[in-house]
């Protein structure tokens, strides 16, 4: 998603509605072990022009489903996500680490979304209705509550020899 400057300088009011489906290719994604895939993406918005400031403003919304593997089985889960991004490109030379620097005349918006996509990727996600977690030899994965029961029914071995007396009248 390129737009030039010029486009911006003919478009009513210097401002540019955006409203485009994206894909990205699997292999912006090769290297990264948190996120699979990313098949769809909707990005709406508008972009806006100020000639005094020779800066362009764009309001952006991102949503779509993006592809993660599970945190116990590694298998893929979809997980929806939505973003909203304000973004300032200067046409400019510009210090402020927060606006991008426009390339020559033309503003580019597909590596903003990509890292606002990013943003969204969860730190951990749980396969719904799993019925049996991993396990190898020597281990096995278990949920929190079943932990719980079982230090509770466990007993203090230091309290354990207790149970072979028998209490007598």
């Amino acid at each position: 998603m390129k737009i030039a400057r010029a486009d911006l300088l003919r478009a009513e009011n210097n401002t540019i509605s955006i409203d485009e489906s994206i894909r990205f290719e699997p292999e912006a994604f090769a290297r990264m072990h948190n996120i699979r895939s990313v098949p769809d993406v909707h990005v709406s918005g508008e972009i806006h022009y100020d000639v005094v400031s020779e800066r362009a403003y764009a309001d952006l919304s991102i949503t779509g489903v993006m592809i993660v593997p599970c945190s116990i089985t590694l298998d893929d889960v979809e997980v929806s996500f939505h973003s909203e991004s304000e973004e300032v490109f200067s046409f400019v030379k510009c210090e402020d680490a927060d606006v991008h620097e426009a390339k020559g005349d033309v503003v580019e918006l597909l590596p903003v979304i990509f890292q606002q996509i990013l943003m969204e990727i969860p730190l951990k996600v749980v396969k719904p209705g799993i019925k049996e977690y991993p396990k190898g030899e020597g281990w096995k994965v278990i949920r929190e509550e079943d932990l719980q029961e079982e230090k509770e029914k466990e007993i203090d071995p230091r309290l354990a020899k207790l149970r072979e007396f028998k209490a007598e009248d």
